[in-house]
């Protein structure tokens, strides 16, 4: 399963549309249903974590990297080292992007 698939079926399982995701990731729906169809393979990082974040889950599931739909507990240790385990597969350049979106969501 492509991580569009995953996110389009998290979706549905969740009673999400569309539209509905659209708003809470503040991005164009057709850009969500580029996403689930394929047709944009690269997602940003940023994206990538709003879309988890709105569809209950963890980027780690969405990537196909681990079967659990559900986040960490919450427990600190774990949500730190889900973030490690992400960054670490990360290119040097998507640690840059990861790196200064964290400094965007921190200066909120």
């Amino acid at each position: 399963m492509t991580t569009g698939e995953r996110i389009r079926a998290r979706r549905k399982e969740l009673g999400i549309t569309v539209d509905n995701l659209a708003d809470k990731v503040k991005i164009h729906r057709t850009t969500i249903i580029r996403y689930e169809n394929g047709y944009t393979k690269k997602m940003s990082i940023g994206i990538l974590v709003l879309i988890a974040h709105a569809l209950n889950t963890t980027i780690a599931y969405l990537m196909g990297w681990e079967g659990e739909k559900q986040p960490a507990s919450g427990n600190k240790d774990e949500l730190e080292n889900e973030f490690m385990q992400c960054f670490h597969s990360l290119s040097k350049a998507q640690k840059m992007e990861s790196l200064n979106y964290l400094r965007y969501l921190s200066e909120k």
